[in-house]
């Protein structure tokens, strides 16, 4: 495994990962919105035997963190076996792209111990995530994932397989590990209340919560965390809502605060869906580390990828931590960091917010 980034002009960025990654049998990369078909051109024209999957988004390097450029990880061939493809018309009807996923399931499942799929989307979160299930789901495989971001204005969202850049659609790699074993975590920085409540009414799409436990929704909200209409956004950062699923909880990022008392919110929470509030971790930083540590102690890591929430990273850059987070991130990956920060994660079979979900990869001893 090998991570390569460079910022400049697309072609100059594109040929230096081309070079330095040049061999490898899969790349996973990372471009910024604005030269992301250029980037994916290039990219497949000097490495056209490669199987590529990439997204838009903020890069994480070594120091800190990049807005235009190019960020890629390699694989070798005695590192992974690999199968991508396309989920389209994700909005729509994916589940009419299933047999190519069941394809490259089938092609790598029975061959290798620990395996992966990672996927790259455009949005619609939840249909992918029930869409991918289907598939995965009887053979143990677990999905990791992110939502393209750093989208500019009135843009849609892009990923890409092999050249081809999509706006509706999940992109994917189904991955099988030569090396060792594959760990995948999330985690949030957030402790769940333990005071929970019923969402009494939303909204058809469920990105809208108009009543918690049959009271307006940011009256009980600012109820229990003492906040009033001067100060509530401040929750955006500090308190977001937590979906309860079973004996997990799944973070539910704030949109906004709207004039009628209704909360917005970046995933769908549905009417009957058992919710609760969050506080921050007083000490995120220590707890970022201590996590870290437990995954990679006492393990050969041959490196890491990360999938980061773009309001995660935004409070770590309001908190001047992201630099070091980043050089946290580099040592605990033995230098083989592969940071992509987007607007949403997929873990397993649920879509979560203001999360970090992160694959370790190990290496036998």
């Amino acid at each position: 495994m090998k991570v390569s980034y460079k910022q400049g002009r697309p072609e100059d960025a594109a040929a230096h990962i081309a070079s330095e990654l040049k061999g490898s049998i899969f790349i996973l990369y990372c471009a910024d919105d604005k030269h992301f078909a250029e980037s994916t051109a290039k990219l497949h024209e000097l490495l056209p035997e490669t199987e590529m999957i990439g997204t838009t988004g903020f890069m994480i390097h070594q120091h800190g963190s990049f807005a235009e450029g190019i960020s890629a990880l390699g694989f070798m061939e005695n590192e992974v076996a690999v199968q991508v493809g396309v989920l389209r018309h994700v909005d729509t009807c994916p589940i009419k792209y299933l047999s190519q996923l069941q394809e490259c399931v089938n092609q790598i499942h029975p061959k290798y111990k620990d395996t992966l799929c990672l996927e790259f989307s455009t949005g619609f979160e939840e249909k992918i995530v029930s869409t991918m299930k289907i598939c995965l789901e009887p053979v143990g495989m677990r999905l990791l994932g992110g939502t393209a971001g750093n989208t500019g204005e009135g843009q849609p969202k892009k990923v890409a397989c092999n050249g081809e850049v999509l706006t509706d659609a999940a992109a994917y790699a189904v991955i099988g590990s030569k090396m060792g074993k594959i760990e995948i975590v999330k985690e949030n920085l957030f402790c769940a209340r333990p005071k929970t409540h019923r969402v009494t009414r939303a909204s058809e799409d469920g990105r809208t919560i108009f009543e918690i436990d049959g009271r307006k929704a940011m009256d009980v909200y600012e109820e229990e965390l003492g906040y009033s209409d001067r100060n509530v956004t401040e929750g955006v950062f500090k308190n977001p809502l937590c979906r309860i699923v079973g004996a997990d909880n799944y973070i539910t990022a704030i949109f906004s605060f709207n004039p009628d008392r209704s909360i917005s919110t970046y995933k769908n929470i549905q009417k009957s869906n058992l919710i609760c509030f969050t506080d921050i971790e007083e000490d995120y930083q220590g707890y970022i580390k201590n996590t870290m540590s437990e995954i990679t102690k006492s393990r050969h890591v041959a490196g890491i990828i990360s999938i980061n929430c773009i309001l995660r990273y935004l409070f770590f850059e309001n908190n001047s931590y992201t630099s070091s987070y980043a050089k946290m991130m580099q040592e605990m990956s033995n230098n083989v960091h592969f940071g992509v920060i987007g607007d949403g994660e997929q873990y397993v079979e649920q879509h979560v917010n203001q999360t970090m979900v992160c694959a370790v990869f190990t290496k036998e001893h």
